[in-house]
């Protein structure tokens, strides 16, 4: 009654905030929808060679929106179908509560006579014009601009008004359309290749829709994160993968939305295992992102429709395996001794559990063992893990069997072996692959004795970043990102040192991290200068696995080009550009403006730099998110100038410049890069640490431009070296790093 009072007075307040609009063009949303059958008959005929660009580009070009109405203003009357509260891809207000911009989706009032194809949309309000108080049922006027996000159709409001209501438990026009996998992907070739059926496009986008007896392939059980199943109707030639945009289905909110958001660290939603029959309901968009293509399956990837279910009501599992939930994690680290674990294991109701087993290996023991349960208490099992070699990581799951030889697996957890305790940060961050991957430690509060540098602390982001080696090696810097103000570690700065003696770890976007709120620490020394920026190329990084490693870590490139001023095109621009060590986009670095101390007119470093522009340094620590690494400058200071001012400009250097050799470190090869601003003798030569010089890469007149050269270290040790280039009265020195 509180909120559909609440609605009420929205109706009388919205048209006296932002008036009436008037001589607004009234249309339907399946006029929004439709696309031309000429472009549609384009998509499908492009197959496997599309690419991102032929659907769409920029707000409304290419294939996907070229229609008189995008971009345009205009009237829709619709009723709305999801709980806008429901809503869970903003961050909550921090007065309120309640979500800072939320995600309704709509049906036109028009299926009532026409059905319901082609007749929903998403309405996504950022601005305060009331949605947040409506209820499923209200039928509202909306003034808005058409206006897609990537492959998503969208209607960003202007004005609302409330005009009647309608009741969801009776009334057709909430009822969702039947679909198959199929509907929505259609195949691509063997292994579950998929690409969005372009035929059922303008009908289904933004519409509420369901899936009965589909079949669930693959899922990821991410406890504290944001989790994935996909489901099939045709047995896995086709598939729709779940995206979480509810609150009901993500569990990276815990704590967050009072009282609307149901999830906790000990509530999780936990999708439904490999196997699980299901009824699924939920509305479809096309974000064109990896968050839609969880699994890779699309061609090209992200290109596939994902299915959004927003009410608990949505999901119903009519048969499954054994589900496995609810793990818990050693309050220890694991030493000499066994480590319990137990984990919930729960039948389908029409079933019983046979067996629980718990299976592990170990780095130093790849043959997979299993341990039976000790014991359960209802449907709590416990397991025990023996103790293992010191240092040893390990890899442990849980098996479970019904009566019916249903067999589920759940999702694999690391761990590892330390028997006198945890007492550096690479400790916390290594994986046992040194792929990218969970933290063995994540979700525990745990004893440890760490001595760290504060190497940055952004205090509008909120992020404080600990390094304990003065080297830049990897997997020795960490996060610890706060949202609460009264967190103590608010008030570290630059250069203090702190001792950690315990604290809680965990994972936060696939970033490692320690919780602010849940540590002790003590401060050793303030006011030193922090840990020297760790100097390394762009193209290292693009090898995701190795850039894992120095997440947390304070970087610097030194002479990059600008590749790109705007990171996420043909969206954004989002205040992202890119750098390369080598002036290719492939091997390109983003550049992140997440602190305060940088800023650009529109969010666009366009309006700063250029394409083809080489910076003296960019210099940043290594983050993770939205898929991507990239740096994060603290403010302008981080940035080096420009050292040359067009593309054009870039076969005439202005200065004598030597460029950070890459890959760094190498073996057994790498290149150096030189700039030569005017005709001379050059000399470049390699020493090592103790001063003998180990080659001489040039010694001769170089003409004026930019040179690369080779050096091959094959026949030489692992180690620092040092590389001179020398021209006139002009000397450089740089340092590199071999690693066999």
């Amino acid at each position: 009654m509180l909120k559909r009072a609440t609605t009420l007075l929205m109706m009388l307040i919205v048209p006296l905030l932002v008036g009436n609009a008037v001589a607004q063009q009234s249309v339907t949303v399946r006029q929004i929808n439709a696309i031309p059958q000429g472009q549609i008959d384009q998509l499908m005929a492009k197959g496997a060679s599309l690419i991102n660009s032929d659907v769409y580009s920029g707000t409304c070009g290419a294939l996907m929106y070229s229609n008189t109405l995008c971009g345009q203003e205009v009237k829709i009357t619709v009723v709305v179908i999801s709980d806008p509260l429901n809503s869970g891809l903003s961050s909550p207000n921090s007065t309120t509560g309640l979500p800072s911009r939320v995600h309704v989706f709509v049906r036109d009032v028009a299926a009532d006579t026409e059905g319901p194809l082609g007749h929903g949309i998403q309405i996504v309000d950022g601005s305060n014009l009331g949605f947040q108080s409506l209820i499923r049922g209200d039928v509202i006027e909306v003034v808005g601009k058409i206006s897609p996000f990537n492959t998503t159709m969208q209607l960003a409001p202007t004005s609302m008004t409330v005009v009647g209501s309608r009741n969801p438990a009776t009334d057709p026009i909430f009822l969702p359309i039947p679909i198959t996998s199929a509907d929505a992907n259609q195949v691509m070739g063997p292994d579950g290749a998929i690409q969005v059926n372009w035929r059922k496009v303008a009908d289904l986008r933004g519409n509420y829709v369901k899936i009965v007896g589909g079949t669930v392939l693959t899922r990821t059980a991410a406890n504290t994160a944001r989790p994935d199943f996909n489901v099939s109707t045709d047995g896995g030639a086709t598939s729709i993968s779940m995206y979480d945009t509810s609150l009901r289905y993500r569990n990276d909110r815990a704590g967050t939305y009072p009282g609307y958001n149901p999830r906790s660290s000990t509530s999780p939603f936990i999708p439904p295992p490999a196997g699980a029959r299901v009824n699924l309901s939920g509305f479809m968009t096309l974000p064109g992102t990896s968050g839609s293509d969880p699994y890779a399956l699309g061609v090209p990837s992200g290109m596939v429709y994902a299915i959004n279910p927003m009410a608990d009501s949505d999901l119903v599992i009519t048969e499954s395996p054994p589900a496995i939930t609810t793990f818990t994690r050693p309050t220890a680290v694991p030493g000499a001794g066994a480590v319990t674990i137990t984990a919930k294991v729960v039948a389908d109701p029409t079933r019983t559990i046979s067996s629980a087993a718990l299976v592990y290996f170990t780095s130093s023991n790849a043959t997979e063992t299993t341990v039976a349960s000790t014991g359960n208490t209802g449907d709590v099992y416990s397991f025990s893990i023996p103790g293992v070699a010191n240092g040893d990581f390990i890899t442990y799951w849980v098996k479970a069997t019904d009566n019916t030889n249903a067999v589920s697996e759940s999702t694999r957890f690391p761990l590892r072996s330390l028997q006198n305790g945890i007492t550096s940060i690479s400790q916390i961050q290594q994986t046992a692959d040194g792929k990218q991957g969970d933290s063995p430690f994540f979700n525990m509060t745990v004893d440890m004795d760490i001595t760290a540098t504060v190497q940055y602390a952004y205090e509008d982001t909120k992020l404080i970043i600990l390094q304990d080696d003065f080297t830049g090696g990897p997997w020795t810097g960490i996060f610890s990102e706060s949202s609460s103000s009264t967190s103590a570690f608010r008030t570290l700065k630059k250069g203090d040192v702190i001792r950690i003696t315990r604290a809680r770890i965990y994972e936060r976007f696939n970033v490692t991290q320690i919780d602010p709120n849940d540590v002790t620490f003590t401060v050793v020394s303030s006011g030193g200068l922090g840990i020297p920026a760790k100097m390394m190329s762009t193209s290292v990084l693009t090898d995701r696995d190795l850039a894992e490693g120095y997440e947390g870590i304070l970087l610097e490139i030194d002479n990059p080009v600008v590749v790109s001023t705007n990171a996420d095109a043909p969206s954004g621009p989002f205040g992202e550009f890119l750098i390369s060590s080598d002036g290719t986009v492939g091997s390109g670095l983003r550049v992140d403006d997440a602190s305060s101390g940088l800023s650009y007119t529109g969010n666009n470093p366009g309006s700063v730099f250029a394409v083809g522009q080489r910076l003296d340094f960019v210099r940043g620590v290594l983050y993770y998110s939205f898929s991507n690494y990239k740096l994060l400058p603290a403010g302008t200071s981080d940035i080096g100038g420009v050292i040359n001012t067009s593309a054009e400009e870039m076969a005439v250097p202005a200065t004598f410049t030597l460029g950070q050799n890459y890959p760094n470190p190498f073996n057994p090869s790498t290149q150096i890069a030189f700039d030569i601003a005017s005709t001379g003798h050059v000399q470049l030569d390699v020493f090592d640490v103790m001063g003998r010089q180990v080659a001489t890469l040039v010694n001769n007149t170089v003409p004026v431009g930019t040179h690369m050269v080779t050096f091959d270290a094959q026949n030489l040790s692992s180690g620092i070296y040092i590389y001179r280039m020398t021209s006139g009265a002009s000397i450089q020195t740089k340092r590199m790093l071999l690693m066999k």
